[in-house]
C-alpha cells in the first residue's frame, strides 16, 4: 500500500503536512507492508507552480506514483473529484503535522485488513 501526504521538506518522516494538496511543494510517499512502514520517499509536486489546473495535476502524479491513500489538509473540488476517479482513498490530515505522526494516527484508524493490502515493489530511496 502507498500512502501520500502533502508536505512540505525533504526529511521524508519528519516533514510537516502542508496545508493545501495542490500547492504543496513536496509529496512524501510511504510504502506499507502489513501496516509496517518500508520505504519513505519525497517527491517534487510539479504542480505546485502553475497558475492553474494545479490540483489535477498533482492528482495526475499520485496515480502515476501508484498511490492507494492520500492523507492530506485542505482539497479542492476538481483535485477530490479527479482523486475519487483514481479510486484513491482521501483522509483528512491536521495541517503541520509531522509525517510519521500523521501516518501512525491514520493507521490506527484502520483495521488489520485495511492495511493488508497486496505488496508493490517498494520505491527506490
Amino acid at each position: 500500500m502507498r500512502v501520500a501526504i502533502p508536505t512540505i521538506g525533504n526529511r521524508k518522516l519528519t516533514n510537516r503536512v502542508a496545508d493545501t494538496f495542490s500547492r504543496a511543494p513536496t509529496f512524501t510517499i510511504i510504502t506499507l507492508e502489513e501496516g509496517e512502514i518500508k520505504n519513505v520517499k519525497v517527491i517534487e509536486n510539479p504542480g505546485s507552480t502553475l497558475e492553474k489546473g494545479a490540483g489535477p495535476f498533482a492528482a495526475r502524479t499520485l496515480k502515476d506514483h501508484q498511490i492507494d491513500v492520500l492523507i492530506s489538509g485542505e482539497i479542492g473540488p476538481g483535485a477530490k473529484n479527479i482523486l475519487e476517479v483514481f479510486n484513491i482513498e482521501i483522509h483528512e490530515a491536521q495541517i503541520g503535522k509531522k509525517v510519521k505522526e500523521t501516518i501512525e494516527g491514520w493507521k490506527k484508524t484502520r483495521t488489520p485488513t485495511d492495511l493488508k493490502v497486496l505488496p508493490r515493489p517498494s520505491l527506490s530511496p
